[in-house]
């Protein structure tokens, strides 16, 4: 009975996750997460932010109107109107300009590291459902075989034909493949959470493609995002020192008024009268200096150390990705040696262990304890051919990641 549940159980999950899962292929999958990933769409608002931002960088700051009434002549009521606007020295606004501009460059290649980023998860979460689910296949193929085996060696054993061993023996190495079984079958559940989490949907996907062996891009040039990212950062950390060392400089400021002199003006030695409707003007020019150069002159420095901080961090990223690389190179060529032996002798091996088994078997040649081993030899080997598989596939996936050629 226990076993009667257990497999209804295995089937109802095998007929109902095809009927609520939506088919997916790899491409479907990675264009999916690069329109709805919630990290994509925070990239692109930085970027928006700092196009927006760019357009600081020539701020003047704010235009001063002043507005003046009283006896500041005479005992006469007089009025002034004073207009002022202070400008950075032009090598500032220069200095904002290009920060900006290296800042929005930097939240592109920000947003092209988020994407590589994403892409990589995608094609490595899709490529190990592509693999549990070929496992289960195979191990829903081993559960058909050892349950009837099983069977007939339950009933072999109640005539007398066979001993409790033998029937021991089947009946374990049943309840191994469905403890098998309903381990892959977690763990494609767990593995559609994580792909419906990088998609940001609410439906369950599967996988409509098979496990094949994928093929590398024959163009060796790494142009890893990061790497791209972390050298711009640089440019920007640079640009920021400018900044902060053109705070040394002055500000200059223009100005000019317009005012009331009620009262006698004394013009080619004559006394003249003026009333509030005479209007006296002038401009004004002057420039705006610290006192104290010292806390932009520290500004400056620490400025100075932040670029040198990042110029370091972006040296030693390329050195760890350059040995990265070098590793998943070798990881790649050890994969593809593996998949190779698979291959070309291993599987069809195992292929012909389990035609000469059965034939043996059945002739007699054999008992069912060879028998089983020589089954259980050639399903290890074809389940190892699946991780072989499946371990230089990911290896691909890598190294596109490390170059941005995803």
């Amino acid at each position: 009975m226990k076993n009667i549940i257990q497999s209804v159980y295995i089937l109802f999950v095998l007929i109902a996750v095809p009927a609520q899962a939506q088919q997916l292929t790899r491409e479907q999958a990675i264009q999916t997460a690069l329109q709805n990933n919630l990290q994509i769409k925070s990239a692109e608002f930085e970027v928006e932010y700092f196009k927006q931002m760019k357009k600081t960088g020539s701020d003047l700051g704010k235009f001063s109107a002043m507005w003046m009434s009283g006896q500041y002549n005479t005992i006469e009521t007089d009025n002034n109107f004073t207009f002022t606007q202070s400008i950075p020295f032009p090598t500032a606004i220069r200095a904002h300009t290009k920060l900006k501009k290296e800042q929005v460059t930097g939240s592109q290649m920000n947003l092209s590291v988020v994407q590589n980023t994403l892409v990589y998860e995608v094609k490595s979460v899709y490529e190990q459902l592509v693999y549990q689910q070929a496992l289960h296949s195979l191990l829903m193929s081993q559960d058909s075989l050892f349950t009837d085996f099983a069977r007939a060696s339950a009933l072999r054993h109640k005539a007398g034909e066979s001993t409790l061993l033998e029937k021991t023996t089947a009946e374990t190495q049943l309840q191994e493949v469905k403890n098998q079984l309903r381990k892959s079958e977690t763990d494609i559940l767990i593995l559609q959470s994580k792909l419906k989490t990088l998609l940001k949907s609410e439906n369950t996907f599967l996988p409509s493609e098979g496990l094949t062996k994928l093929t590398l891009p024959a163009d060796p040039v790494s142009n890893n995002p990061q790497l791209s990212y972390m050298n711009q950062q640089v440019v920007v950390a640079n640009k920021n020192r400018r900044v902060e060392k053109s705070g040394l400089l002055p500000d200059i400021t223009i100005g000019y008024f317009n005012q009331s002199l009620i009262g006698f003006q004394n013009l080619s030695g004559q006394e003249v009268y003026y009333d509030k409707n005479k209007r006296f003007q002038g401009f004004q020019l002057g420039v705006s200096v610290p006192l104290w150069f010292g806390p932009q002159v520290a500004k400056a420095k620490a400025a100075g150390f932040q670029e040198e901080a990042i110029r370091k961090s972006a040296e030693f990223f390329q050195t760890t990705l350059e040995g990265e690389l070098e590793q998943t190179q070798q990881e790649l060529e050890k994969n593809e040696a593996s998949l190779q032996y698979y291959e070309t002798s291993a599987l069809q091996n195992a292929n012909l262990i389990l035609q000469q088994a059965g034939k043996a078997y059945r002739g007699g040649e054999i008992g069912y304890i060879e028998f089983l081993q020589s089954v259980q030899s050639a399903q290890i080997i074809k389940v190892n051919y699946l991780m072989a598989l499946t371990q230089y596939n990911q290896s691909v996936i890598k190294m596109d990641f490390l170059r941005g050629k995803n």
